[in-house]
């Protein structure tokens, strides 16, 4: 009965150490850490900015969208111009039975050409520049921690009592 005793002793005093050992944590300085409230502000910041960010490249690809778009409408009326200059000059060869007729078949077409190559550049200069795409926020980086004072060392409890 006495070495039941002892044991259960020894037992409730390992414990009860463990417990009472654990506590001071829980009275720890409750101040918070600056870098943290700094970061926290920071993080706010950047939400916000990414916000702007996203609505931006939102703006940015609908005018690129449209920019491509009326590119391509442009590029299609050239080429229409071109393969009607090109037919047109099919057409006047097959019936230009002399050297002149056929020189200004040629002359016709390559004038033709030119017009709507003229044509397409005026069209696209017209566009004016390419939109500039937004440049994305820096996250910001996290602060180091702070430098905690290091603790006392504890005494250690052996599980075989001493005796």
């Amino acid at each position: 009965m006495k070495a039941l005793t002892k044991k259960s002793i020894i037992i409730l005093a390992l414990t009860s150490s463990f417990f009472v050992g654990n506590t001071s944590a829980s009275f720890a300085d409750s101040t918070p850490n600056p870098n943290k409230v700094a970061f926290d502000a920071q993080l706010a910041i950047h939400k916000v900015a990414m916000e702007k960010y996203r609505g931006d490249m939102k703006t940015f690809h609908d005018s690129m969208k449209v920019r491509n778009e009326s590119r391509k409408a442009i590029n299609t009326t050239f080429k229409a111009a071109v393969d009607k200059a090109i037919a047109d000059y099919k057409a006047a060869i097959a019936v230009a039975t002399t050297a002149e007729a056929k020189s200004a078949a040629l002359a016709t077409r390559k004038t033709a050409i030119a017009a709507a190559s003229a044509v397409r550049d005026a069209a696209l200069t017209a566009l004016g520049a390419l939109p500039v795409q937004p440049t994305e926020p820096i996250k910001p980086t996290r602060p180091e921690k702070m430098a905690r004072e290091p603790k006392a060392p504890r005494p250690s409890v052996s599980a075989t009592p001493s005796a």
